[in-house]
């Protein structure tokens, strides 16, 4: 059987106006940053997986209050699931790396899937603290669940990671592809995060995402999945907007 590929399904692009920070705590403020909204299509010992539920460009215009002109639809998760031969309705697992509302957006109109969560993540969506207002705790009603704890095999070639401080619960997802174990991480950034350049990598390794409930969790979460990882797919990177896969068709083998 061979080694499954991660497939990007961009769903709006979106241009930050003076806004790195929120994603490179601390540094680069005044910088504008090029990210998107994405799910990320996997198929693993004959399941069709996703990762996560996307966001709309409306949820970035209406409940974040983004400029329009910043803010590009791309397609819809069906339209997006439909250019590798399958729909919402043939899916077999969502794995939710978290429940922040930029990834739930499509959640109920997978219909057939089982959604695999963190406990801790679930718990806290039920309950959000005030400061943390991408949650909306109705959203995971009427939903097949499954609440996990910690590391998981999900199937063969794909696993979770558990990975809080972005936010509670969050965890990652590996997976064995043709060029080594890629990482989809489990909290919002982008590869600038990875590699931060020299003048902060004197400093740090890693930078971690200016949202965050947990300042040392989420910076040993970007440890670990820079240590483990082979390829680093950073969820919200506008390098993943032309949907290509990860790792591209024409590699065996990709290095950090």
């Amino acid at each position: 059987m061979s080694l499954p590929r991660i497939h990007p399904i961009p769903l709006v692009g979106l241009i930050g106006r003076a806004e790195k920070s929120k994603f490179t705590h601390l540094f680069n403020h005044g910088q504008d940053v090029r990210f998107g909204y994405y799910c990320w299509y996997i198929e693993d010992d004959g399941k069709k997986i996703l990762v996560d539920a996307g966001g709309t460009a409306e949820q970035a215009v209406e409940n974040w209050g983004r400029p329009p002109e910043t803010v590009t639809h791309v397609q819809t998760l069906q339209e997006g699931l439909a250019r590798h031969g399958t729909s919402c309705e043939e899916i077999d697992i969502v794995i939710l790396t978290h429940l922040h509302l930029d990834h739930m957006a499509y959640v109920h109109q997978l219909k057939g899937a089982r959604f695999i969560v963190q406990k801790k993540e679930y718990a806290f969506s039920q309950n959000p603290h005030p400061t943390d207002r991408f949650y909306q705790s109705s959203i995971t009603e009427g939903l097949d669940l499954e609440l996990i704890e910690g590391d998981q095999h999900i199937t063969p070639n794909v696993r979770v990671l558990f990975t809080p401080g972005h936010t509670a619960g969050g965890q990652s997802v590996a997976v064995n592809t043709p060029g080594g174990l890629a990482i989809v991480t489990g909290f919002c950034c982008i590869h600038e995060n990875f590699a931060p350049g020299d003048k902060i990598s004197k400093i740090m390794p890693v930078v971690i995402p200016g949202i965050h409930q947990d300042v040392v969790k989420a910076y040993d979460s970007m440890v670990r999945v820079k240590t483990e990882a082979d390829i680093i797919v950073a969820n919200h990177d506008a390098a993943y907007l032309d949907g290509e896969p990860v790792p591209p068709l024409s590699v065996s083998s990709v290095e950090k």
